[in-house]
């Protein structure tokens, strides 16, 4: 399968019990011992198509034979390696010389010898038994060659081969080396598992145009034997030479696969998984029209509708093992349903200095407990594994934070295929660190960054971190941040949090003291020539818990009281939005807090939901995300005589956010088949469809409304541009093609969205959309070109003015 979203890691695909291609069943047999068996060239008389059991002369120029048992996959390797070192080979194609050997049973004057000892390519024919050997040594007639085949000719090494009518013909000689020139499939069985006929070709090692011996076609034989050992009943490989002049020769392999008589019923066995109403209805489709006849071809349909039932249902290591009953007149289904039966956790760490893929691997974590590791895996012994429950297991394991890099591993027992042992491979963070960012922060004009002195001044964060600080992976982190290194005392922003990975299964308590500054979206304008910036401070300290609960679902609680300032660039309290009129500065603008103070003190409740499936394919999304958040506050103020009040000035209110994103394959074009995803690596045209609602009721300062613009609300407009409001609805559709199916980087989009504020933009105290003349809905379209990661270059339209601007974004849009 695939990575999970942005995590870093795996989750590696089921691995079989067995090496190699796994075998779609095993069928229960006695084996029938086979013959390699030699075939002379029927071009000379000289020899004997008959081998003999003793060490006499066999008539080949010489050169004896003997016939070796050999058995397939039923017996042991060591009768396959003697088979190579017991067989004597034949010389292909001997040096001349005067050491010929006599004359055979069948041939006289041996031709071999008198013509100086060369000896000519014979044909090879591995038998499948014992019978036609037999038959020959009864007769001693030889086996009369096929008429050869006329041979295509648009291979191109056909070229680099002398055509046998302009070579001078030799009496009992052949010229050339011994080359292929054609491969003959007979009998082999297209269904299931089992390889096309070019594929099949493809895999041997005798090929056409090619140079090949005696051994090539052993190793083919037992490559096939061992491969195809349930399929194929026995193998039959021989060569004939295609002309009487060359050393040129057809090889074919002949296959017989099994078919077995009197199999009067079907039966599954072991599919406690499996309704008995889908039991009967495999049954009674795959029974053939003789029921006593079955063949392979009945028993692949059997086992593919099997296990696509399970396949459909997430479980990869539920198959069918083997077949067996046939002598029982019986064709039954042995179906295996492994279930998880051991979770270990191996931790590895890169070598410093080394190459990507070398690693230091331990057994016991230096932050992160291993019993910790299996617990929030979710994996217990005794169920089955289905497809999702690694990435369920990912993001349980990633939700601690702890980790820079996760693979799980599930595989079957080499012993007990009904067993499922799952490896999980984690890389642990350094458990002490610091870092030091720099970054220079620009000012957006037109949807350009506008430079200016005080942007070239650098800003920046150095974040410290200690995990696992009470020895039961608890951590802490203290960061400090500034927009002005050379003064950061007038800016200067910190967060100090302490969290809990371990507090409940799958959960995480977090506690952050924070004080941070930002730019308020909502004293803004893009009309205005020149608006002052209201900067908002919050001071505050925040608790909340955070439950993981699998791939696709995030829930969290959290409370939250700080202290709200708002404030010039130059940190002094302001309480008023401001703008420039006529050549002054206007204050009476809207309020910037609720009270006329221009701070505000306020504890909220905040409820956060995510159920997100997405995933990237090669590259691009699809999947469904659907995000809830809402906020309480709860700042009761009782008045007191004389203008007084008592309790928190922060109002009594409700605000709620709602979104929902679906990343689909874009309609009216082919959809991406597994060969396109897996081999040739190919990412699905999207079409992406997103909708963001919000309302709010009850008391709430203009900082905390919603603002409409910029480039995660809607692109073309700079943050804020569009309104302030208390409910609004955005809209967006956005189509993408990947440059990689066509060998070039990045990813080209188009896009079109709107927003509106629903006409609430009056029910903001001092309507700021009115004061600084935004539009308070808004339309653009546009193009993109995303490369280098998440990097966005884009033109967007903006349908209000009718100009264009060129864009530069960091991050996703959806």
């Amino acid at each position: 399968m695939l990575g999970q979203r942005t995590l870093q890691g795996r989750v590696a695909g089921p691995k079989p019990f067995c090496s190699g291609p796994q075998p779609a069943f095993r069928v229960v047999r006695p084996r029938v011992a086979n013959t390699v068996r030699c075939q002379a060239d029927p071009a000379g008389d000289a020899a004997s198509t008959s081998g003999s059991n003793g060490t006499g002369g066999s008539g080949l120029s010489g050169h004896a034979f003997n016939r070796i048992p050999f058995t397939g996959l039923g017996s042991s390797m060591l009768g396959a390696s003697c088979l190579s070192s017991l067989v004597l080979f034949p010389s292909f194609g001997g040096s001349n010389g005067n050491n010929g050997g006599p004359g055979g049973d069948g041939g006289g004057d041996g031709r071999g010898g008198s013509g100086g000892g060369s000896f000519q390519q014979p044909l090879y024919e591995v038998a499948a038994d014992d019978k036609k050997d037999e038959e020959t040594e009864d007769t001693g007639v030889e086996t009369e060659v096929a008429a050869p085949k006329e041979l295509e000719q648009d291979e191109a090494w056909k070229d680099l081969v002398t055509p046998s009518d302009q070579l001078e013909e030799t009496a009992g000689q052949r010229t050339g080396t011994n080359r292929c020139v054609e491969v003959v499939i007979e009998g082999w069985p297209e269904v299931g598992a089992l390889p096309k006929l070019k594929d099949l070709k493809d895999m041997l090692n005798v090929q056409e145009g090619h140079i090949f011996d005696y051994q090539d076609i052993v190793d083919d034989r037992r490559k096939l034997e061992v491969q195809y050992d349930e399929y194929i009943a026995n193998v039959e490989i021989k060569t004939e030479f295609v002309d009487n002049k060359t050393n040129h020769q057809r090889v074919t392999y002949k296959f017989k696969p099994y078919v077995f008589q009197g199999i009067d019923d079907i039966q599954i066995k072991g599919a406690t998984l499996m309704p008995q109403k889908t039991l009967d209805a495999i049954i009674q489709t795959c029974m053939p029209a003789s029921p006593y006849k079955v063949d392979i071809g009945v028993m692949d349909k059997v086992r593919e509708k099997i296990e696509k039932w399970y396949q459909d249902r997430g479980l990869p290591f539920c198959y069918v093992g083997y077949f067996d009953g046939m002598e029982e007149g019986i064709l039954r289904a042995n179906v295996i349903e492994a279930k998880i039966n051991d979770v270990a956790v191996r931790y590895e760490r890169a070598k410093v200095g080394e190459g990507d893929d070398e690693y230091t691997f331990y057994n016991e974590g230096e932050i992160v407990p291993a019993d910790r590791i299996i617990q929030s895996s979710g994996f217990k012994k005794g169920e089955h594994y289905h497809i999702d429950d690694g990435y369920d297991a990912m993001n349980n394991i990633y939700a601690c934070g702890l980790l820079e890099d996760i693979n799980i591993e599930p595989e079957q027992d080499m012993q007990d295929p009904s067993k499922i042992n799952i490896k999980i491979k984690v890389e642990e963070i350094e458990p002490k660190s610091m870092e030091m960012d720099l970054d220079w922060t620009f000012q957006m004009k037109n949807g350009l960054p506008k430079v200016s002195r005080q942007s070239m001044i650098p800003g920046g964060s150095v974040e410290i971190s200690h995990e696992n600080l009470f020895g039961d992976s608890q951590s802490m982190t203290v960061s400090l941040s500034s927009s002005d290194w050379r003064n950061p005392a007038q800016d200067l922003g910190f967060q100090l949090s302490y969290t809990e990975p371990f507090y409940a299964p799958n959960t995480t308590r977090n506690v952050q003291v924070f004080n941070t500054r930002k730019l308020s979206p909502v004293f803004t304008s893009g009309n205005e020539s020149e608006v002052p910036p209201v900067f908002v401070d919050r001071l505050g300290v925040k608790a909340w818990t955070s439950h993981v609960g699998g791939q696709d679902n995030k829930v969290e609680h959290s409370l939250m009281l700080q202290q709200i300032t708002t404030c010039d660039e130059n940190g002094q309290t302001v309480t008023k939005g401001t703008k420039v009129s006529r050549g002054y500065y206007a204050d009476n603008g809207p309020p910037t807090t609720l009270s006329d103070s221009g701070k505000d003190v306020s504890l909220a409740y905040q409820h956060f939901t995510a159920l997100d499936d997405v995933q990237f394919v090669n590259g691009n999304q699809l999947g469904r995300r659907a995000l809830l958040q809402v906020d309480q506050g709860m700042n009761l103020k009782v008045p007191l005589p004389g203008g007084r009040s008592f309790g928190l000035s922060g109002g009594l209110y409700n605000r709620m956010v709602a979104t929902y994103t679906k990343f689909m394959q874009l309609p009216f074009l082919p959809k991406l088949t597994e060969d396109d995803v897996w081999i040739a690596r190919k990412a699905p045209n999207t079409l992406v469809l997103h909708t963001r609602v919000g309302n709010c009721i009850g008391d709430m300062a203009s900082y905390d409304y919603f603002s409409l613009g910029g480039p995660y609300s809607v692109r073309g407009y700079s943050q804020g541009e569009l309104g302030a409001c208390r409910r609004f609805v955005e809209a967006a559709a956005e189509v993408r093609a990947p440059l990689k199916n066509i060998g070039l980087p990045g990813t080209a989009y188009a896009f079109a969205e709107y927003g509106t504020d629903l006409g609430s933009s009056g029910a903001v105290e001092g309507n700021p959309t009115e004061y600084y003349r935004k539009a308070g809905h808004g339309m653009s379209v546009g193009v993109g070109l995303k490369v280098l990661g998440a990097c966005r270059f884009e033109y967007a339209r903006d349908c209000n003015a009718g100009k264009g601007t060129l864009l530069v974004n960091w991050g996703e849009r959806f």
